[in-house]
């Protein structure tokens, strides 16, 4: 909604408002109070001087020019905007904004006859159109029901046949002792993209750096997962270990591994 008639919706609902009470509802939308009160004082002149509002002492009034404004708007918004979504193929698909739409509608109109006589002469479709989507929509979610059960029979057959899966948990003593227990080949492979890095690491493990990577003993593993846990500096996303079957990325403050359903499993606990 413009800010016009942002003002004009305040000044309609709370007919008589003075202008603190006024700027206190408007600057809801604001950062601060000082860009509100500049926002407000500008689009106020404006409204009282082209006869959308009036003002009497320090209270204003909305006038029908002001009145018109806000019912075509709401009418653009709400109205036009509903039938355009009930008059779709499938509504149905839409009916968070539906819903959304004919609470404002409703909330507004309670509050408002003139926008409640405007929208119920307005809308192109009746109760019956909007109890057909109902149904319609808790025939859908029977159809999602359904297709959810499958998804579930089908992921646990994923498992059974040991897809690759993949989990993220914090990198920490416990985390480092699970991924060390799953490691099982003596010798792992070190990635990493940062030159710097991968001589230093290459380095501290007595190792030699060869296309961004370096070998591993795995009885270091625990040495290198603790000295990446400290080491805040290092450009972790760029570093992952590998063996023949698991992958181990470290992204602080986070490590994430992946590989066959059976071993991610082991991580996730």
């Amino acid at each position: 909604m413009s800010t016009k008639n942002t003002i004009l919706l305040i000044v309609k609902q709370n007919e008589g408002i003075d202008y603190n009470s006024l700027l206190n509802k408007f600057a809801t939308s604001y950062s601060n109070i000082n860009s509100a009160r500049a926002a407000l004082s500008r689009s106020l002149k404006d409204l009282t001087t082209f006869g959308f509002l009036s003002k009497k002492g320090n209270h204003f009034y909305i006038l029908e020019k002001g009145e018109h404004e806000i019912y075509s708007e709401m009418k653009n918004k709400l109205v036009i905007g509903l039938n355009d979504l009930i008059k779709q193929k499938k509504p149905e698909n839409d009916v968070d904004s539906i819903v959304s739409r004919l609470q404002i509608m409703i909330e507004r109109g309670r509050t408002d006859n003139g926008l409640l006589k405007t929208s119920k002469s307005s809308l192109d479709f009746s109760i019956s159109n909007l109890e057909s989507v109902e149904q319609n929509l808790k025939k859908k979610i029977k159809h999602l029901d359904y297709i959810s059960g499958i998804l579930i029979e089908q992921i646990n057959s994923l498992k059974e046949l040991d897809f690759n899966d993949s989990f993220t948990k914090p990198l920490n003593n416990n985390s480092a002792k699970i991924l060390v227990s799953l490691f099982s080949e003596k010798e792992l492979t070190v990635e990493c993209q940062n030159e710097k890095t991968l001589i230093s690491l290459a380095a501290r493990f007595n190792s030699k750096s060869k296309n961004n990577s370096f070998q591993l003993a795995r009885s270091d593993l625990k040495k290198l997962l603790i000295y990446i846990e400290k080491n805040n500096y290092l450009p972790l996303g760029s570093i992952a270990v590998f063996s023949s079957t698991i992958k181990a990325e470290f992204l602080k403050p986070n490590i994430t591994l992946s590989g066959p359903f059976s071993e991610v499993k082991k991580f996730k606990k």
